[in-house]
């Protein structure tokens, strides 16, 4: 992972457990497992997650429902339309992590369940300085609370193809979007018309 994600520096030979992060390489899908396995561990350990919009498949939405410990808000009238807000690590495969003690060694992460390896800069792990993971808690924080219209995957000016409704197959421009519906712009017999769809009966052309 190169410095260009966010602003890892060389790790200071005497940091303080206040004022840097340690910066952890995680497996495949596997952030909140190894989140589990470390917090368990008694580090304190942070994994941003970035708020997206995706309109689930009918099986997977069944499953997401009634998964324990798994949240997604719904937006739109029906199950068959709804547009779930679903969570994602915000830089995949990376988490940060800090010791909460100063006699608590680094060396244990590496070994940790779901954890691939800690980022190195030569010899010593690189370090992340507190201040910049309170700017990325800020940004997931302002992600967290954006409306729907705000993050929607789909935006003014965005080509669209219509499914699910007598227009199925046709193509139309994004004029608004709105909590629960997308106005298009269309060209019919020749004249612009509005309409106004739900977010399930939309796709990427």
């Amino acid at each position: 992972m190169g410095a260009s994600h966010f602003d890892v520096v060389a790790a200071d030979p005497a940091p303080t457990l206040a004022t840097v992060w340690y910066v952890a390489h995680t497996k495949p899908r596997q952030e909140a497992v190894a989140l589990q396995q470390l917090q368990r561990q008694d580090f304190e350990v942070y994994l941003p997650l970035f708020k997206i919009y995706k309109k689930p498949r009918k099986a997977a939405a069944a499953r997401v429902a009634s998964a324990p410990g798994r949240t997604a808000a719904r937006s739109g009238p029906s199950p068959a339309t709804a547009v779930l807000a679903v969570h994602e690590p915000m830089f995949p495969r990376y988490l940060f992590v800090r010791p909460t003690r100063p006699t608590q060694s680094l060396s244990v992460v590496r070994s940790t369940l779901g954890v691939s390896r800690l980022v190195m800069f030569g010899q010593q792990p690189a370090t992340l300085a507190d201040a910049a993971v309170q700017r990325i808690r800020q940004a997931e924080t302002l992600r967290e609370t954006a409306p729907l219209d705000a993050i929607s995957p789909f935006q003014p000016g965005m080509t669209v193809q219509i499914q699910n409704s007598p227009l199925a197959g046709v193509q139309a421009l994004v004029h608004a979007v709105s909590k629960d519906r997308v106005t298009l712009l269309l060209n019919i017999l020749g004249r612009p018309q509005t309409v106004q769809v739900k977010f399930g009966q939309l796709v990427l052309p």
